[in-house]
């Protein structure tokens, strides 16, 4: 098996994901949001893996090929804890086909699909960050989103080899209101931030029961979460959890190119928005991800 360093001791598994995959191709996409570069060989991230901080590097095993060489330093618990995290973030079981089925007569989304066959969104390596991203990013451009999340993550973060790793909740909890304002943050959102975490600390929020819960119980735990509207759970649920229905519709963003692609040109309302991506049921989240990825790449 491919060597992904040895700095320090490390562990290496194969992760195979569904095809079709396009392992580039979704790192490109990646990239035009702001994440991990496309133009290094392997894809590096700072996560936590057994909650330690860690050095996950991913490897294409060979020229399109699905099967992954996935490496983390130091080594995990065991190797299916590093090939879950893995396969987390590559969102691995995410079958396509099905997708590409329902799109595949319509006019735009059809195209659009074999264009960009493969594509796939990465996701976050953990639900608390992909939280405290949807508090950032509220009512804010990517840019500036961007910018706080990186300021957080190095005052209260970690670093392995370089790589930033994301705050742990109990790291977070214990931050003052005027150290996470100073970041960045509004007065409201730092608030919020602090309440996610001292909720996830103290147990009265279970981030692990929203892996396996209904989408529609998912908003609802979210949503009572101070801070936390519909369109924070409707993001968490697709770009979290990876559920393939789920879209954020209130979104501007989603509004906008959905508006301009699929409907009249101009930006569609939320209900308008609903209403265009119904055909793409089950897979209107992932219908909207490949809209947003066109305007970027294609």
């Amino acid at each position: 098996m491919d060597s992904l360093g040895n700095r320090t001791p490390g562990m290496s598994v194969t992760v195979a994901c569904r095809q079709p995959y396009d392992f580039q191709l979704s790192r490109r996409a990646a990239d035009s949001f702001g994440g991990a570069s496309a133009h290094q060989p392997a894809l590096k991230l700072g996560v936590r893996l057994d909650g330690v901080p860690a050095l996950l590097e991913i490897k294409q095993a060979g020229r399109d090929s699905s099967l992954m060489y996935a490496g983390a330093r130091p080594a995990p618990s065991s190797p299916a804890s590093l090939e879950r995290m893995a396969a987390r973030v590559l969102n691995a079981d995410l079958e396509l086909e099905p997708f590409y089925a329902v799109a595949a007569g319509h006019p735009v989304l059809g195209p659009l699909t074999r264009s960009m066959r493969g594509l796939k969104a990465f996701r976050p390596s953990g639900l608390f960050e992909m939280l405290v991203i949807a508090v950032i990013e509220q009512q804010i451009s990517l840019l500036a989103a961007h910018s706080i999340r990186s300021r957080v993550v190095a005052r209260f973060g970690a670093e392995v080899e370089g790589e930033p790793v994301f705050p742990s909740p109990e790291t977070l909890e214990a931050a003052s209101l005027e150290q996470l304002t100073a970041c960045g943050l509004s007065a409201r959102k730092a608030e919020y931030v602090s309440g996610l975490a001292q909720a996830v600390v103290r147990g009265t929020f279970d981030l692990e029961a929203l892996e396996s819960a209904p989408s529609e119980e998912v908003r609802e735990r979210i949503t009572a979460l101070r801070g936390f509207g519909l369109w924070s759970a409707d993001y968490v649920l697709i770009r979290g959890l990876a559920r393939p229905d789920a879209v954020p519709v209130d979104d501007l963003g989603i509004r906008t190119i959905v508006g301009r692609l699929l409907g009249d040109g101009s930006r569609a309302s939320a209900s308008e928005t609903a209403a265009l991506l119904a055909p793409f049921a089950p897979y209107r989240g992932v219908a909207a991800f490949y809209l947003l990825v066109a305007q970027r790449l294609v």
